[in-house]
């Protein structure tokens, strides 16, 4: 009996959504710095720019329907509108390690790699000075 090699579900969140939270969320540290003031209007910006842009990636990238869409990209925005320069990335890094792991999951098994074979087999072209 053949046994099946494992396969990790891919991530709720397209990779790509979570690479913008983590960006939108690096602006914190910038505005806190600059004028803690302006952290309510950054915050209300920055978490509609991460609805729209999960939004808009999860209904064109990943092919979700559009009340999903609308539903991730309303949680991803305020992950990314809470003004605090970390649960962006908190929330990102693990959803584009999930991300990673499911594809490497998906790589082949060592020794069975077709393209690898055939080339190895194949007849190697020469420049006829032999």
């Amino acid at each position: 009996m053949s046994e099946e090699p494992r396969r990790i579900a891919p991530p709720p969140i397209h990779p790509l959504a979570a690479l913008v939270t983590i960006v939108l969320d690096s602006f914190f540290g910038f505005f806190e710095i600059v004028d803690p003031l302006l952290l309510l209007f950054t915050s209300l910006g920055l978490g509609v720019l991460g609805f729209l842009s999960t939004t808009f990636t999860q209904r064109f990238l990943s092919g979700d329907s559009w009340g999903a869409a609308v539903a991730k990209g309303i949680s991803m925005g305020i992950v990314a509108g809470i003004p605090f320069p970390v649960m962006g990335t908190a929330v990102g890094v693990p959803l584009l390690a999930w991300a990673g792991v499911s594809q490497w999951s998906k790589l082949p098994a060592s020794r069975n790699n077709q393209i690898v074979d055939e080339a190895s087999s194949a007849p190697r072209l020469t420049d006829g000075k032999e």
